[in-house]
């Protein structure tokens, strides 16, 4: 029997068979056979995300089998990749073109679909996430027809199709607005919690690339601001056994131990989380844009994120501080914030509002009672959405408030799979269907 594993090793699944087509022909025989013996597909990238988005008893496809780049319009700098190329590979596809991501977010192991179909994002108020840079898909149905859908065709699917969750059909190909490769400025201080709380979202107007990290409980928090530069400017690197320090040490292995540690004695979470504050390093570098927006996370974990309005950081963060001062629940491992653009994508976070999001997270032995449901409490009554990929305890009623398109999605979906080929218990819970 074929096991499937989440990142967190939270979601786990019995698929009947797991299949790795490596051509459309392929691919659209394998529907085939799911369809003869009315069995679900689902498809999955990396499985990073914490939900059973990907959970199936049917086919489970991975399509590692399409990577690479397909095309790059020299002209608008847009580029269609195959679906299941893998974030980090990207760096290394266009740099023969001279050209970068957008924006990215410091995972890069999702593949181009699971990116997009799950709503990833970086943070930046002048950057959308993975979605809103989506010119164009090729997808496949279920009934076997593969079709393009852009701005001038399929323009329905196409909107629907640029986070789709994996439920219209089997992403084959992804167009992204790309820009010229950049270099960046990558910066990380230290600030008392209440000065960046405070000044979040005036200095998020200012920088290019603003968050921060928070330990519950302490006084400070890390600030991180990455700032655009010309693709020709130099590397400025930090010696080697520094960035190893701070990479391996603090941000893995330090966090690892302290983590466990937390876990298995939680009276200590406080003074723990007060160490790990202190060490919490300040740095400056110049480096390629992949090499700033991305991280090492090796330390495995559960999160919960919601986008917010910008205008709601204020109060939301300030309830996030006071659930910690009025409960005394030790929570390790950080919280962290960021932002986006507004973009028009219909299941987007941040569709039709400049947005910040609260991620919090639990170490993944850390079993304490309430804190995700104390977070989701404050985040719901203040206009939050929760990150797609994330933990939530949302269903299709509570979601339909939140999106002006839900009903044209869920329509658009019934269309293009009308017996549901594509869908889970999880996610029929999710749309209602």
């Amino acid at each position: 029997m074929s096991t499937f594993k989440n990142f967190a090793r939270t979601v786990v699944a019995h698929p009947a068979a797991i299949r790795s087509p490596r051509s459309i022909a392929e691919l659209a025989q394998v529907l085939e056979q799911a369809a003869d013996l009315e069995q679900p597909v689902r498809t999955v990238g990396a499985g990073h995300s914490f939900t059973p988005l990907a959970a199936t008893d049917g086919i489970l496809l991975n399509l590692d089998g399409f990577q690479g780049i397909e095309e790059v319009d020299a002209l608008t700098h847009e580029v269609t990749f195959r679906a299941g190329t893998r974030l980090w590979q990207i760096p290394a596809l266009l740099k023969p073109f001279n050209l970068a991501l957008e924006n990215m977010g410091d995972i890069d192991k999702q593949s181009v679909a699971g990116a997009i179909s799950t709503g990833t994002h970086g943070t930046g108020l002048r950057f959308s996430g993975f979605s809103g840079t989506v010119t164009g898909v090729q997808l496949l149905l279920a009934d076997g027809t593969h079709l393009r859908a852009n701005s001038q065709e399929n323009t329905e699917l196409f909107e629907a199709s640029r986070l789709g969750l994996g439920a219209l059909g089997v992403l084959t190909h992804v167009r992204l607005r790309c820009v010229p490769h950049y270099m960046m400025r990558a910066e990380e201080i230290i600030e008392p919690i209440g000065l960046i709380a405070e000044s979040f979202v005036e200095r998020a107007r200012e920088e290019d690339h603003l968050e921060f990290f928070w330990f519950p409980g302490t006084g400070k928090a890390q600030v991180k601001i990455n700032t655009r530069l010309d693709g020709q400017v130099p590397t400025e690197q930090p010696p080697a056994a520094a960035r190893w320090l701070n990479d391996e040490v603090v941000s893995n292995g330090a966090l690892q131990l302290l983590s466990s540690v937390s876990a298995a004695l939680p009276k200590t979470t406080p003074a723990l989380a007060k160490v790990a504050c202190a060490a919490l390093p300040e740095s400056s570098r110049i480096a390629p844009w992949n090499e700033v927006f991305t991280s090492a996370r090796r330390v495995r974990f559960t999160e919960m994120e919601y986008a917010l309005p910008l205008a709601n950081f204020d109060e939301a963060f300030a309830r996030v501080r006071a659930y910690f001062k009025r409960s005394g629940t030790g929570v390790f491992f950080p919280v962290e914030v960021r932002t986006a653009a507004e973009d028009s994508t219909w299941l987007g976070t941040a569709s039709g509002r400049q947005t910040a999001y609260i991620a919090v997270h639990r170490y993944i032995r850390d079993q304490g009672p309430g804190y995700f449901a104390a977070m989701e409490e404050i985040f719901r009554s203040l206009g939050g959405r929760p990150h797609w990929g994330k933990e939530h305890t949302l269903q299709a009623g509570e979601l339909a408030q939140l999106y002006s398109k839900f009903s044209d999605f869920t329509r658009v979906r019934q269309a293009a799979d009308p017996e549901g080929r594509f869908l889970n218990p999880y996610l029929r819970s999710l749309l209602g269907a």
